[in-house]
């Protein structure tokens, strides 16, 4: 899955092919944000009885991307999706990758709580629109996060819009099966060097499925809905 970058290239740099999170990480953020969120969760089930966390990311040799669609079934085209960005350097001790993934899934929770409040039917219904331009305060464009910069003292950006990359991924993925031409295309990539950033990544797999739902990625904090 392509990704936009928050951090614009740098000149004279290769630009470093980004590395899926793995799955196993992926489902557990899903299953802590359905967790933390269920009330809201049940609410807009009223309106769209198919409606789940998926989530998507990856690892870049400067930043962290992190997208949590909010999907109402494959026959639906109204999602919403939140990305979040933090910078991240696998050079330096600290912070380390758990420490970024947690904040940035501090941020989706704090994000999606805003919106996903059980007491507040009227901003429910605002989020099951197709159209982003019903949502109030909803950040167009990567806006910094302050109240997870606070807590966790690592900076994010959110940003949040329309689109349903689980419909397009699904797309993809048809064309891929269907089109030779379009499979010669997006073959080009390095699985060597993809190879060696997930054993990055599954190295610090481990630290990460020991958290509980609720308390926060790292293990420490107060769990993925910060205030």
């Amino acid at each position: 899955m392509k990704f936009e970058k928050r951090r614009p290239p740098v000149a004279n740099k290769p630009i470093i092919d980004a590395a899926d999170l793995p799955v196993d990480y992926l489902r557990i953020v899903e299953s802590t944000l359905s967790t933390a969120l269920a009330e809201g969760l049940i609410e807009m089930r009223k309106i769209h009885p198919i409606s789940e966390f998926k989530a998507n990311g990856a690892i870049y040799g400067d930043e962290v991307l992190l997208t949590i669609t909010l999907f109402h079934g494959e026959n639906n085209l109204s999602a919403t999706t939140v990305y979040l960005s933090a910078d991240f350097n696998p050079m330096r001790e600290r912070p380390t990758l758990e420490d970024v993934l947690a904040a940035c899934l501090d941020a989706a929770g704090a994000t999606y709580e805003y919106y996903l409040d059980a007491k507040n039917p009227t901003m429910i219904e605002q989020l099951s629109y197709h159209s982003l331009s019903a949502l109030e305060e909803a950040p167009f464009d990567w806006s910094p996060l302050a109240k997870v910069a606070e807590i966790k003292k690592i900076p994010v950006w959110v940003k949040m819009d329309k689109s349903n990359p689980i419909l397009e991924n699904l797309a993809e993925k048809w064309l891929i099966e269907n089109d030779p031409e379009y499979k010669k295309k997006t073959s080009h990539v390095e699985d060597l060097t993809k190879a060696e950033a997930e054993e990055f990544l599954n190295e610090r797999l481990e630290a990460i499925k020991g958290a509980k739902s609720g308390s926060g990625m790292s293990g420490g904090g107060s769990g993925p809905i910060t205030h």
